[in-house]
């Protein structure tokens, strides 16, 4: 195996071999944070689907760190990577070695020349520092928000007839979806995906998805017609995988059975729960074993958990929405700074005391 980056003379770098998984499990700390648990998932054997490459580094035997590389079927032009080495055997060349052999080990695959990237904790020093070193930039941060029951008062309690409960094959909420979905990821540019291919990936119940509701204002003049009005919001209920989960249906409106806790399984960009709880994330790439868009935070365990969009920037239709489905009960959702819209009402909720921030993570690139 070559690599442009030599390993310290001490250091082993080679492939995966079988029992590796608990040699890891062995040497790296716990993870720290919802981000690291999902990185780390990262580090497993080479498969074919997703595509991935894992190289390995022992010191006398002993393995002390990995680094893998996996294509990224939601965002092809950039493959995730991770890197980690145990905590006694940092900053001595290690880390740097087992990427470049990583990049090396992907060599004449369809990752070979993509550009790469990865995701921090937000306020891991250590780890940006390293990835800033090797040629990583900021590209956006991700905050998961915790929404508190009843915090966005009345907003849209007057608009009712302006809410729609919907099942999740909708060709109006996957239309709706689509557009949103390439737009804020206009940074990490989304694959082509047709209208069947989104509701697959995103809004199917193999996705988690069981639930989704609709902002369709009736306008001035508007439509009696519900499902001829455009859809300017929408949200979509992720499942929990938790015995005692209470509720699997579409989110509702107040009086309804609105906002009934689901259930998380494992997933975004490779994660798994770890039994804290999960806040759905239509974000996160679905690079993992076993499920997709789920990103496990400590705090959102009593909260439905929603992907909420705004289709044409309209702050009050989305407050509206949100407020109709967290009158009861809190809701967790994910907000990049790419989402405008969704960004400002988070802010605004932050700053008024009625919503906290549970996690942040930064995703950086290296093109």
């Amino acid at each position: 195996m070559s690599s442009s980056t030599p390993a310290p003379s001490s250091v082993t770098i080679r492939p995966w071999r079988d029992g590796d998984d608990r040699a890891l499990a062995q040497v790296l700390p716990d993870p720290s944070s919802p981000a690291q648990l999902a990185a780390r998932a990262l580090l497993r054997e080479p498969g074919a689907s997703p595509l991935t490459r894992t190289v390995i580094a022992t010191v006398g035997g002993v393995v002390v760190g990995a680094a893998a590389i996996a294509e990224s079927s939601a965002h092809p032009t950039r493959a995730w990577v991770h890197v980690e080495v145990a905590p006694g055997e940092r900053r001595a060349g290690v880390g740097s070695a087992l990427l470049a052999a990583a990049v090396a080990e992907a060599a004449g695959t369809s990752l070979d020349g993509l550009g790469l990237r990865t995701r921090l904790a937000a306020g891991d020093e250590g780890a940006g520092a390293f990835a800033r070193a090797v040629g990583f930039t900021d590209l956006f941060t991700t905050r998961i928000v915790r929404i508190e029951a009843g915090a966005l008062g009345a907003a849209g309690l007057d608009r009712t007839e302006d809410l729609q409960v919907i099942d999740t094959g909708s060709v109006a909420l996957t239309q709706a979806f689509a557009g949103w979905y390439e737009r804020v990821n206009a940074q990490d540019p989304a694959a082509q995906m047709s209208i069947g291919q989104v509701n697959t990936r995103f809004l199917s119940e193999a996705a988690g998805a069981h639930g989704a509701a609709l902002w369709r204002p009736r306008g001035d003049v508007g439509d009696e017609n519900i499902n001829k009005r455009p859809v300017t919001a929408f949200a979509v209920s992720y499942a929990q995988e938790r015995g005692e989960a209470a509720g699997a249906g579409a989110p509702g409106a107040a009086g309804s059975g609105a906002g009934q806790p689901g259930a998380g399984g494992p997933g975004a960009g490779g994660t798994g729960v770890d039994g804290s709880g999960a806040a759905a994330s239509a974000m996160s790439d679905p690079t993992a074993a076993g499920g997709d868009h789920v990103f496990a935070v400590a705090g959102g365990e009593d909260a439905t958990e929603l992907t909420v969009g705004s289709v044409d920037g309209n702050l009050e239709d989305l407050r509206s929405l949100i407020a109709r489905l967290s009158v009861d009960t809190p809701v967790v959702v994910e907000v990049t700074d790419a989402m405008e819209t969704e960004r400002e009402l988070v802010d605004q909720l932050v700053e008024a005391g009625s919503a906290r921030v549970l996690e942040s993570y930064t995703t950086l690139v290296r093109d």
